[in-house]
């Protein structure tokens, strides 16, 4: 009795975990944003302080990108280009951003929700909260 009530248990536990993982790795995450060197970066958007970026890749997806050191020229930046190791199309802890003069090496990329708008930045400045990204939860059975 204890064999036929256990295969069934082992088997929905089984089914279980199948439904909750998903190609989407957890919120906080390090993660690659692949294919960058193929015109699949739709926007960016800095931090104030150059410690970071936001970028989104064509799919509309999110990322922050946090550098080892400040990047000064970055908030002026019209345009970036990405240095990858080994001319590889993706993008990940490593590798460098160049934003003007200046080679910015990643330290951490996360998936985020959209940079904050100026009036959010605003109200934080006025509270004296820094910038801080928000992680993008993952769905489940994705």
């Amino acid at each position: 009795m204890s064999r036929t009530f256990s295969v069934p248990l082992l088997a929905a536990s089984l089914l279980t975990a199948c439904t909750t993982t998903g190609d989407t790795p957890p919120a906080g995450a390090q993660v690659s944003i692949p294919f960058v060197t193929g015109g699949q970066i739709r926007t960016f958007a800095p931090d104030r302080d150059g410690s970071g970026v936001f970028i989104q890749n064509a799919r509309r997806d999110w990322f922050h990108v946090r550098f080892f050191t400040r990047c000064n020229e970055l908030p002026f930046a019209f345009r970036i280009g990405f240095q990858t190791f080994g001319n590889s199309s993706t993008l990940s802890r490593g590798d460098t951003i160049i934003a003007g003069r200046d080679r910015c090496r990643i330290s951490s990329i996360v998936r985020s929700d959209p940079p904050p708008s100026r009036r959010q930045r605003r109200q934080q400045e006025q509270q004296g909260e820094p910038e801080q990204p928000q992680p993008q939860p993952t769905p489940q059975g994705a």
